[in-house]
């Protein structure tokens, strides 16, 4: 493809020119309170859960008058998702592909606010100060979708014409698994085919690691851990609170159950290539089981991002989140029930989940247990032209010239195992400015936010990679 080199210069001042409408445009749709309170939830205070379509419409009207075509569609009534697409070539949106073409995942959904008089903005105000957007979803995950639709509006306002075809999904639901978002939509054939394409960018990655000798590196996510959630329930007898001799405290068993959930000491694997990524970046010796503590130790504060990197990719996690029990002060609860959050490396399904808890737990006759799948663990290729073209977009991006991306495993479930599914290797990497260090985002909780630099990071990122990834043909793409 002729002048990828000469087309992405200008179009990456382009983006930095436009740096109040991403932030306006992120603000934007912060201001819409999608809030995920889970599945099986009506809402909360008159609006229904989740709530999407307003905001999606939102989207898709911006996103039609920079001339891009884009619909919303609805899973459920409120709960709508958009699609949109600048094809490449001239080609007509309907016309079946045959060049490489890029799908930018978001999702429009949130997750709950639990105290807002301890934000320092209201969470869904949209304000700007201090160089940052605060609010909930600004930065997990509506600066995707305003990255996402800024990228494309520049590239099309530039009249730049790419050899294939660049889509964007900006799902509902991601924050409860997807049933009602991307899941729904990879589910139905007409919409299948609108969001399948070659290769796909996601959340999940693009944190910057520092590395000796003041250099750089984004994590490029080929995978992510599978997740589930555990139900441990725990019987006992009630009783009368004044006298607890004559009953078996469903809460006291439930201490002990804590316990060992704290004091387990999970298998570790070192197989995945982050960790000859890190040791070979660190000068380090190979990582194995029996040294990763130590080498986490010896990474210190400086290599931080990296021991995370590490803990996440090297374990099984079982983690209490929620406990329920007892339905009066003066009486003993006779049952009690511990939700857990269950994060998997690949090769764990529902039947190893619940065995390894019945294990854990296997001489207390009181327990039951009961598991549900989320997600289970999934990954694409290492080896992809899109890897190879991010690793080129990443340093004209972000200026760096020894800027590289570095194999990692998410952490967390997303929405890219619906598009692996269909075919489309997906890979978690949305990077932000490689100064915005700052461990706490607030994202899942209090004051989240994003810096104006990390937002404007990232649509420069999504313009350079789908230049670089789809390449570009003569002539214009701009119509009248």
């Amino acid at each position: 493809m002729a002048g990828t080199d000469d087309a992405l210069s200008p179009l990456l001042r382009a983006v930095d020119g436009a740096r109040d409408e991403a932030s306006n445009l992120l603000a934007d749709l912060v201001r819409f309170p999608t809030v995920n309170f889970g599945d099986g939830h009506a809402g909360h205070g008159g609006v229904p859960n989740g709530n999407e379509t307003p905001c999606a419409e939102f989207l898709r009207d911006w996103l039609r008058h920079e001339g891009l075509a884009a619909d919303v569609h609805e899973s459920a009534p409120t709960r709508g998702s958009v699609i949109a697409r600048l094809p490449g070539n001239g080609r007509a949106p309907t016309a079946p592909p045959s060049n490489p073409s890029l799908l930018l995942m978001s999702h429009l959904d949130v997750v709950p606010v639990e105290d807002p008089e301890a934000w320092p903005h209201p969470p869904f105000a949209g304000t700007i100060a201090d160089d940052t957007v605060f609010g909930r979803g600004s930065r997990d995950a509506k600066a995707l979708a305003a990255a996402s639709a800024m990228a494309a509006a520049i590239i099309r306002r530039a009249g730049v014409a790419l050899g294939g075809d660049l889509v964007i999904l900006a799902a509902a639901d991601e924050e409860s698994g997807g049933r009602f978002g991307a899941g729904w939509v990879t589910a139905q054939p007409d919409l299948a085919v609108q969001v399948r394409a070659t290769a796909a960018l996601n959340e999940g990655g693009g944190a910057s690691v520092r590395l000796p000798g003041n250099t750089v590196a984004y994590t490029w996510a080929t995978g992510e851990k599978g997740r589930y959630e555990a139900r441990i329930i725990i019987s006992g007898s009630s009783g009368h609170a004044s006298a607890p001799w004559r009953a078996q405290n469903a809460l006291e068993r439930a201490a002990e159950v804590i316990a060992r959930l704290r004091d387990a000491v999970p298998a570790i694997d070192t197989s995945h290539p982050t960790f000859r990524a890190i040791a070979d970046a660190y000068g380090l010796p190979a990582v194995t089981a029996a040294n990763l503590e130590a080498t986490i130790t010896r990474l210190g504060d400086a290599g931080r991002t990296a021991a995370g990197l590490m803990r996440g990719a090297s374990r099984c996690t079982v983690v209490p989140t929620m406990i329920h029990a007892g339905i009066k002060s003066n009486s003993i609860p006779s049952g009690c029930t511990i939700t857990c959050d269950v994060r998997t490396l690949p090769g764990y399904d529902t039947a190893a989940v619940t065995r390894h808890l019945e294990e854990m737990l296997a001489d207390l006759p009181w327990v039951r247990i009961e598991v549900d799948e989320t997600a289970i663990s999934n990954d694409s290729p290492w080896d992809h032209p899109l890897r190879d073209a991010a690793a080129v977009a990443i340093r004209r991006s972000s200026g760096r010239d020894d800027a590289t991306l570095m194999p990692a495993l998410c952490a967390g479930f997303t929405d890219s195992r619906f598009a692996r599914a269909i075919g489309v290797p997906t890979y978690d990497c949305a990077p932000g400015d490689w100064r915005d260090t700052s461990p706490d985002t607030g994202v899942h909780g209090t004051n989240e936010r994003i810096p104006i630099d990390s937002l404007v990071a990232m649509t420069r990122f999504y313009v350079a990679t789908a230049v670089t990834y789809l390449g570009v043909v003569g002539g214009s793409s701009k119509s009248s």
